[in-house]
């Protein structure tokens, strides 16, 4: 098995601004972003983590350095944890309450080029059954792809899972196996009743005493 803490970049200019955006090297992280993420990276040293991957998109490598830094890992770039290819809405303002995924569902908005939820799901699944067994593996993504890993296995479209939250720099948990198992859904901590079911990794992993 291996234990996969997908976390979310830190609060970026993008979400600030209530712009969507798959831009590579535009939007990074804010102040307070980076904040988020330090704070979210001294939870993450409660465990002994084996490698660090992030998408390539600014805000995520920000946050993936962050966390890199502090844990003394040298993150690795992975193109299957970069941002939903939005198609024409990408650099577009949004409206919170009023979401663009509903507007598509009820046949309101047509977006060309859009990447599918499938074929979202497919390649953040492709990543995850990548990763070799009985590691424990940080990835660095965004708020669809992060939400596409539970999609898949819960078995829920895009609209479906439209509820799940994975606020700015939280932490999603997932251990692989035969049946995988979701611990934590944008956490903002490990918190003492997780870390006694990581007891397995801890205990391989880190010196105790």
């Amino acid at each position: 098995m291996t234990l996969i803490i997908f976390v979310r970049h830190g609060q970026s200019t993008s979400n600030v601004g209530k712009i969507l955006s798959h831009d590579v090297n535009n939007f990074p992280l804010t102040d307070e972003g980076r904040e988020q993420v330090k704070r979210t990276a001294q939870e993450l040293k409660k465990i002994k983590v084996d490698s660090i991957f992030t998408s390539p998109i600014l805000r995520a490598y920000q946050t993936a350095n962050i966390i890199g830094d502090e844990l003394g890992i040298v993150p690795v770039i992975d193109e299957r944890l970069r941002e939903r290819w939005l198609g024409e809405l990408n650099n577009k303002r949004f409206d919170p309450n009023d979401h663009w995924k509903l507007k598509i569902a009820r046949g309101q908005l047509e977006v060309k080029n859009l990447e599918p939820w499938d074929i979202l799901k497919k390649r953040v699944m492709e990543f995850v059954r990548s990763l070799k067994p009985d590691q424990v593996i940080i990835a660095v993504s965004h708020y669809d792809p992060i939400r596409a890993v539970i999609g898949h296995i819960l078995d829920l479209d895009d609209v479906s899972a439209h509820g799940i939250s994975i606020p700015n720099a939280s932490m999603t948990i997932i251990e692989t196996s035969s049946a995988p198992r979701i611990l934590a859904i944008g956490s903002p901590i490990i918190s003492s009743s997780l870390l006694s079911k990581l007891d397995r990794y801890i205990i391989r992993t880190q010196d105790i005493g």
